[in-house]
Parts: structure tokens; C-alpha cells; sequence
């Protein structure tokens, strides 16, 4: 059934009347339909399908790596832990022309 027109709303509502006056809708005599209609179906493409594995794949990746935690927490913990401030610096430029040029 196709709805369409300047006034939607009022052939919707006479559907919904016409169905539920069909199906006895309410109605204490209400009888069960002797065939189940399927409901809607959905077909995902195959790109779809492909953005779907990898989220899944994403999800399964712990957001925290608790190896590194543990290793830089132990290093805090015993004075050994330095941070190479060149490192730093040179990874904030990097990063500064990789957002530039994207």
C-alpha cells in the first residue's frame, strides 16, 4: 500500500481502521489468523556486512592495554621510568603534518 497525498494522516487512519476491522481488532470474538504473515526482511550488502566483522573485530580489542599498564606502573614504582621528551616532540610533529595533509 502506497500513502501519499496532501493529507496523509487521514488515510493512514482509515488503514488502521480498515485493518482493524478486518482482523477484529477489540473485539471480544477476536480469532486467531490462520496464516502468519512474515515480518519486514533485511539484506545487508556485502560492504555492509564487511563495516559489521570489523567493528566486531574492533570491539574485541581491549581499550586498555594492560601489559604496557602494568609495565610502565612498575617502572614508576621502582624510579626507572624516563620520558624522552625528544621522542615526544618529534611524535607531536608528526602528527601535526599527518592532520594537515588528511
Amino acid at each position: 500500500m502506497e500513502i501519499s497525498g496532501k493529507i496523509p494522516l487521514i488515510k493512514i487512519g482509515a488503514y488502521v481502521d480498515n485493518v482493524k476491522k478486518n482482523n477484529n481488532i477489540g473485539s471480544s470474538s477476536a480469532q486467531t489468523p490462520k496464516s502468519v504473515q512474515q515480518g519486514d526482511k533485511v539484506k545487508l550488502s556485502q560492504t555492509m556486512r564487511d563495516v559489521n566483522a570489523a567493528r566486531e573485530q574492533l570491539d574485541s580489542i581491549p581499550d586498555i592495554q594492560e601489559e604496557k599498564v602494568a609495565e610502565i606502573r612498575d617502572q614508576i614504582d621502582k624510579g626507572t621510568y624516563r620520558i624522552d621528551g625528544k621522542k615526544i616532540a618529534f611524535n607531536m610533529i608528526r602528527e601535526a603534518f599527518i592532520d594537515e595533509t588528511v
